[in-house]
Protein backbone atom coordinates (compact mmCIF):
# COMPACT_ATOMS: atom_id res chain seq x y z
CA UNK A 1 0.00 0.00 0.00
CA UNK A 2 2.42 2.19 1.03
CA UNK A 3 4.51 2.19 -2.90
CA UNK A 4 1.50 4.26 -4.08
CA UNK A 5 2.32 7.20 -1.85
CA UNK A 6 5.58 9.85 -1.73
CA UNK A 7 4.31 11.84 0.54
CA UNK A 8 2.50 11.67 3.61
CA UNK A 9 0.77 14.54 5.62
CA UNK A 10 0.29 14.07 9.72
CA UNK A 11 -2.02 15.45 11.55
CA UNK A 12 -0.70 15.69 15.06
CA UNK A 13 -3.27 16.30 18.27
CA UNK A 14 -5.20 13.60 18.36
CA UNK A 15 -3.07 11.59 15.45
CA UNK A 16 0.89 11.35 16.48
CA UNK A 17 -0.14 12.42 20.27
CA UNK A 18 -3.42 13.29 22.76
CA UNK A 19 -3.10 15.56 25.39
CA UNK A 20 0.77 15.66 25.35
CA UNK A 21 0.81 12.19 25.57
CA UNK A 22 2.15 10.12 22.41
CA UNK A 23 -0.61 7.68 20.97
CA UNK A 24 0.51 4.46 21.02
CA UNK A 25 2.58 2.87 17.96
CA UNK A 26 3.10 6.34 16.51
CA UNK A 27 6.54 6.62 16.85
CA UNK A 28 6.86 3.12 14.81
CA UNK A 29 4.37 4.09 12.43
CA UNK A 30 6.33 7.56 11.31
CA UNK A 31 9.32 5.05 11.01
CA UNK A 32 7.16 2.57 8.90
CA UNK A 33 6.68 5.60 6.77
CA UNK A 34 10.54 6.46 6.29
CA UNK A 35 11.21 2.60 5.71
CA UNK A 36 9.00 2.52 3.04
CA UNK A 37 10.31 6.07 1.39
CA UNK A 38 7.30 7.34 2.42
CA UNK A 39 8.54 11.36 3.66
CA UNK A 40 6.47 12.25 6.57
CA UNK A 41 5.58 15.85 7.07
CA UNK A 42 3.85 17.01 10.18
CA UNK A 43 1.07 18.87 8.97
CA UNK A 44 -1.02 21.05 11.44
CA UNK A 45 -3.30 23.90 11.90
CA UNK A 46 -1.46 25.11 15.11
CA UNK A 47 0.04 28.66 14.31
CA UNK A 48 1.58 29.23 17.61
CA UNK A 49 4.48 26.91 17.97
CA UNK A 50 7.77 27.33 15.28
CA UNK A 51 8.78 23.99 13.17
CA UNK A 52 11.41 23.69 15.81
CA UNK A 53 9.23 23.86 18.67
CA UNK A 54 6.83 21.22 16.98
CA UNK A 55 10.30 19.07 16.79
CA UNK A 56 11.01 19.67 20.16
CA UNK A 57 7.30 18.05 21.46
CA UNK A 58 7.70 15.12 18.48
CA UNK A 59 10.94 14.40 20.12
CA UNK A 60 9.72 14.26 23.59
CA UNK A 61 6.72 11.81 22.27
CA UNK A 62 9.81 10.06 21.05
CA UNK A 63 8.34 10.50 17.10
CA UNK A 64 12.08 11.32 14.86
CA UNK A 65 11.51 14.47 13.07
CA UNK A 66 12.97 17.42 11.60
CA UNK A 67 12.08 21.05 11.19
CA UNK A 68 11.94 20.85 7.69
CA UNK A 69 9.50 18.62 7.93
CA UNK A 70 7.00 20.79 9.49
CA UNK A 71 4.40 22.33 7.77
CA UNK A 72 2.32 24.67 9.04
CA UNK A 73 -0.79 26.90 9.19
CA UNK A 74 1.29 29.86 9.75
CA UNK A 75 3.61 28.95 6.97
CA UNK A 76 1.27 28.54 4.29
CA UNK A 77 -0.40 32.09 5.39
CA UNK A 78 3.20 33.48 4.90
CA UNK A 79 2.94 31.78 1.30
CA UNK A 80 -0.22 33.45 1.06
CA UNK A 81 0.67 36.83 1.09
CA UNK A 82 3.90 36.60 -0.87
CA UNK A 83 1.42 36.53 -4.05
CA UNK A 84 -0.52 39.13 -3.44
CA UNK A 85 1.71 41.95 -1.36
CA UNK A 86 5.62 42.53 -2.43
CA UNK A 87 8.65 41.51 -0.35
CA UNK A 88 9.74 43.96 2.75
CA UNK A 89 5.75 44.97 3.06
CA UNK A 90 5.08 45.64 7.31
CA UNK A 91 2.09 42.75 7.94
CA UNK A 92 0.37 43.30 11.04
CA UNK A 93 -0.44 40.17 13.36
CA UNK A 94 -2.04 38.70 16.47
CA UNK A 95 -0.87 35.48 17.25
CA UNK A 96 2.65 33.57 18.54
CA UNK A 97 6.18 32.84 17.74
CA UNK A 98 5.44 30.73 15.14
CA UNK A 99 3.22 33.05 13.07
CA UNK A 100 6.03 35.80 13.73
CA UNK A 101 8.84 33.84 12.18
CA UNK A 102 7.10 32.77 9.35
CA UNK A 103 6.27 36.24 7.98
CA UNK A 104 9.79 36.73 8.94
CA UNK A 105 11.43 34.42 7.29
CA UNK A 106 9.32 35.12 3.83
CA UNK A 107 10.72 38.31 3.69
CA UNK A 108 8.19 40.63 5.20
CA UNK A 109 8.16 43.18 8.45
CA UNK A 110 5.69 41.21 10.90
CA UNK A 111 4.27 43.82 13.62
CA UNK A 112 2.62 42.50 16.60
CA UNK A 113 -0.88 44.19 16.09
CA UNK A 114 -1.50 45.53 20.00
CA UNK A 115 -3.96 48.07 21.50
CA UNK A 116 -1.54 50.36 21.98
CA UNK A 117 -0.92 50.98 18.37
CA UNK A 118 -4.05 52.27 16.77
CA UNK A 119 -2.89 55.09 16.22
CA UNK A 120 0.83 54.79 15.01
CA UNK A 121 1.63 55.31 11.08
CA UNK A 122 2.28 51.99 10.39
CA UNK A 123 -0.99 50.84 11.30
CA UNK A 124 -2.09 52.60 7.93
CA UNK A 125 0.66 51.96 5.81
CA UNK A 126 0.31 48.22 6.86
CA UNK A 127 -0.16 46.14 3.54
CA UNK A 128 -1.98 42.94 4.89
CA UNK A 129 -3.05 41.76 8.44
CA UNK A 130 -3.24 37.92 9.88
CA UNK A 131 -5.39 36.19 13.06
CA UNK A 132 -3.40 33.95 14.25
CA UNK A 133 -3.84 32.24 17.10
CA UNK A 134 -3.37 33.62 20.70
CA UNK A 135 -5.11 33.00 24.27
CA UNK A 136 -3.74 36.60 25.26
CA UNK A 137 -5.18 38.75 22.57
CA UNK A 138 -7.25 41.75 23.56
CA UNK A 139 -10.04 43.51 22.48
CA UNK A 140 -7.35 46.57 20.94
CA UNK A 141 -5.48 44.23 19.67
CA UNK A 142 -8.04 43.14 17.48
CA UNK A 143 -9.44 46.44 16.77
CA UNK A 144 -6.26 47.09 15.17
CA UNK A 145 -6.43 43.80 12.71
CA UNK A 146 -10.11 45.04 12.10
CA UNK A 147 -9.06 48.76 11.05
CA UNK A 148 -6.36 47.27 8.86
CA UNK A 149 -8.80 44.44 7.31
CA UNK A 150 -11.83 47.00 6.24
CA UNK A 151 -9.16 49.53 5.01
CA UNK A 152 -7.63 46.51 2.77
CA UNK A 153 -11.07 44.14 2.22
CA UNK A 154 -9.24 41.27 3.27
CA UNK A 155 -7.06 39.33 5.55
CA UNK A 156 -5.63 36.39 6.67
CA UNK A 157 -6.88 33.80 8.97
CA UNK A 158 -4.26 31.10 9.72
CA UNK A 159 -7.43 28.33 10.14
CA UNK A 160 -10.82 28.08 10.98
CA UNK A 161 -10.89 26.19 14.25
CA UNK A 162 -14.11 27.96 15.78
CA UNK A 163 -12.65 25.92 19.38
CA UNK A 164 -9.76 23.49 20.71
CA UNK A 165 -10.51 20.82 22.99
CA UNK A 166 -8.77 21.12 26.41
CA UNK A 167 -9.02 18.43 28.99
CA UNK A 168 -12.28 19.49 30.83
CA UNK A 169 -14.07 20.85 27.47
CA UNK A 170 -13.02 23.41 25.24
CA UNK A 171 -11.99 27.41 24.45
CA UNK A 172 -12.59 29.50 21.76
CA UNK A 173 -10.22 28.37 18.98
CA UNK A 174 -8.72 31.04 15.87
CA UNK A 175 -11.74 31.02 13.70
CA UNK A 176 -13.72 33.02 16.52
CA UNK A 177 -11.06 35.38 17.17
CA UNK A 178 -11.38 35.57 12.81
CA UNK A 179 -15.40 35.82 13.49
CA UNK A 180 -15.02 39.14 15.80
CA UNK A 181 -12.75 40.64 13.01
CA UNK A 182 -15.05 39.65 9.86
CA UNK A 183 -18.31 40.46 11.74
CA UNK A 184 -16.48 44.19 12.39
CA UNK A 185 -14.67 44.79 9.75
CA UNK A 186 -17.33 43.62 7.50
CA UNK A 187 -15.05 41.42 5.08
CA UNK A 188 -14.41 38.03 4.49
CA UNK A 189 -10.62 36.09 5.70
CA UNK A 190 -8.08 34.19 3.31
CA UNK A 191 -8.26 30.85 5.39
CA UNK A 192 -4.67 28.99 4.92
CA UNK A 193 -5.32 25.90 7.08
CA UNK A 194 -7.01 23.04 7.31
CA UNK A 195 -10.29 22.43 5.38
CA UNK A 196 -9.17 24.98 2.86
CA UNK A 197 -7.27 22.78 0.00
CA UNK A 198 -4.76 25.37 -0.53
CA UNK A 199 -3.34 24.19 2.50
CA UNK A 200 -3.08 20.80 1.14
CA UNK A 201 -1.47 22.23 -2.53
CA UNK A 202 0.59 24.32 -0.87
CA UNK A 203 2.29 20.81 1.27
CA UNK A 204 2.56 19.20 -2.15
CA UNK A 205 4.15 22.37 -3.94
CA UNK A 206 6.89 22.91 -1.25
CA UNK A 207 7.48 19.17 -1.36
CA UNK A 208 7.36 18.04 -4.63
CA UNK A 209 4.53 15.43 -4.99
CA UNK A 210 1.06 15.10 -6.68
CA UNK A 211 -2.29 14.50 -5.27
CA UNK A 212 -1.87 10.97 -6.20
CA UNK A 213 1.35 10.59 -4.47
CA UNK A 214 0.13 11.57 -0.75
CA UNK A 215 -1.85 10.39 2.06
CA UNK A 216 -3.24 12.56 4.29
CA UNK A 217 -3.87 11.11 8.25
CA UNK A 218 -5.81 12.83 10.77
CA UNK A 219 -8.14 12.50 13.46
CA UNK A 220 -10.96 15.36 12.56
CA UNK A 221 -12.99 14.92 9.55
CA UNK A 222 -14.24 18.30 9.38
CA UNK A 223 -10.35 19.55 8.65
CA UNK A 224 -8.30 16.40 7.79
CA UNK A 225 -10.50 14.62 6.02
CA UNK A 226 -12.22 17.51 3.75
CA UNK A 227 -9.09 18.98 3.27
CA UNK A 228 -7.73 15.81 1.79
CA UNK A 229 -11.36 15.17 -0.17
CA UNK A 230 -10.97 18.74 -1.38
CA UNK A 231 -7.39 18.51 -2.68
CA UNK A 232 -7.52 14.90 -3.99
CA UNK A 233 -5.72 12.99 -1.96
CA UNK A 234 -5.97 9.84 -0.35
CA UNK A 235 -7.89 9.82 3.17
CA UNK A 236 -7.25 8.37 6.23
CA UNK A 237 -9.34 8.89 9.12
CA UNK A 238 -7.93 8.13 12.37
CA UNK A 239 -10.25 7.40 15.43
CA UNK A 240 -7.90 8.66 18.28
CA UNK A 241 -8.58 12.07 18.75
CA UNK A 242 -11.97 14.20 18.57
CA UNK A 243 -15.22 12.31 18.18
CA UNK A 244 -18.37 13.52 16.86
CA UNK A 245 -22.27 12.36 17.12
CA UNK A 246 -23.50 9.51 14.55
CA UNK A 247 -25.66 11.72 12.74
CA UNK A 248 -23.20 14.27 12.00
CA UNK A 249 -22.95 14.72 7.97
CA UNK A 250 -19.20 14.12 7.91
CA UNK A 251 -16.96 13.77 4.67
CA UNK A 252 -16.18 10.01 3.79
CA UNK A 253 -12.61 9.26 4.07
CA UNK A 254 -11.04 6.85 1.89
CA UNK A 255 -10.40 4.56 4.92
CA UNK A 256 -10.76 4.47 8.63
CA UNK A 257 -8.68 2.90 11.13
CA UNK A 258 -8.59 2.47 15.28
CA UNK A 259 -5.10 4.77 15.51
CA UNK A 260 -1.70 5.23 13.35
CA UNK A 261 -0.75 1.74 14.74
CA UNK A 262 -3.15 -0.29 12.55
CA UNK A 263 -1.67 1.49 9.43
CA UNK A 264 0.63 0.41 6.57
CA UNK A 265 1.37 -2.69 8.36
CA UNK A 266 1.49 -4.94 5.83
Amino acid sequence: MTRRFKLALLDLDGTLWRDGHVIQGAPEFVERLRHNGVQPVFFTNNSSRTPSEVVDVLIRCGIAAQSNEVCTSAQAAAHALTERIPAGSTVAYVGKTGLEEALMEAGFVAKRAQGTALSEAWVNEAKAAVVGMDPLVTYLDLAVITRIAHRLGWFVLTNSDARYPTEDGFLPGNGSLGALVETASGVQPVVTGKPDRRFVEFALERYGATARETVIVGDNPYTDVLAGVEAGVYTIHVQSGVSFPDDQNVPAPDETVESVEKIFRQ
